[in-house]
């Protein structure tokens, strides 16, 4: 799959006309965005100062600093997400946001954050090489013994959930034109490479993820279109994470020096 920085840029511009401020800019399952941002939460502490790579709109960064008492540097590099993020209100913030258009292939920022996290932002780059120089400025940035929560897509999941539709006879579904998806262990060997060890992984979206995307089309009419707006996906959404069967999951590193 092929895609070039213009496209994404004209697609960002695009969810930022669509969606304005809402969560559903750059993902239009409510469900998934859920639970994305609840287990992001579990990875901050109060005190910490953190830098959120592809913050969007702001949608997740202005729920941070409201329930958190840290410092933190929201940046993306699409300058119409960024002009709806600082022009968006914050209720009570505990915490301070600053927010700024930024290129992660740029970044020369060196031993400064607790904690460095993406939610699926990395994967729309446009080649490993891209991808591998994004890895290595977000490792420089982080302070010795900070973490980085890499909430991307990789294609383990894609792989375990599209056999387990074979295995129904549903079709296969591919992954978005503008996503290139992650080989886990190239991805943990790259950047045990740069002094960041690896820590766990957290398939949070694979429970939800089978019953929406497996269970659900099987059962559903076949008459019918399978959407995520399906009131039954408030019963799946809390299946436990079980197994790999989401692309989108988060791996923990922790620099080491």
């Amino acid at each position: 799959m092929v895609f070039t920085r213009e496209q994404i840029m004209d697609h960002y511009k695009a969810e930022a006309v669509r969606h304005t401020d809402a969560g559903t800019s750059t993902i239009q399952d409510v469900r998934t965005r859920d639970i994305e941002m609840r287990a992001l939460f579990t990875y901050i502490k109060d005190g910490y100062r953190i830098l959120e790579v592809g913050c969007g709109n702001g949608f997740v960064a202005r729920a941070i600093v409201e329930q958190f008492q840290v410092e933190l540097y929201a940046i993306d590099f699409s300058a119409d997400m960024i002009n709806l993020a600082q022009n968006q209100g914050i209720s009570n913030p505990r915490g301070k946001v600053t927010f700024a258009c930024v290129d992660i292939l740029k970044l020369d920022t060196k031993h400064t954050y607790d904690l460095i996290f993406t939610e699926r932002c990395l994967q729309n780059l446009c080649s490993w090489e891209d991808q591998k120089k994004a890895l290595a400025n977000i490792a420089a940035a982080l302070k010795p013994g900070g973490c980085f929560v890499m909430l991307e897509s990789f294609w383990s999941g894609l792989n375990n959930l599209n056999q387990a539709r074979h295995e129904l006879d549903l079709p296969e579904i591919p992954p978005p034109w503008h996503n290139l998806l992650f080989d886990e262990e190239q991805t943990i060997e790259y950047l045990t490479s740069l002094n960041c060890d690896y820590l766990d992984q957290n398939c949070l979206l694979s429970g939800y993820y089978f019953g929406s995307r497996v269970i659900l089309p099987t059962i559903y009419p076949k008459e019918k279109n399978v959407t995520s707006k399906s009131i039954l996906n408030d019963y799946f959404c809390h299946f436990p994470p079980y197994g790999d069967f989401c692309p989108m999951k988060i791996l923990r590193f922790q620099k080491n020096k």
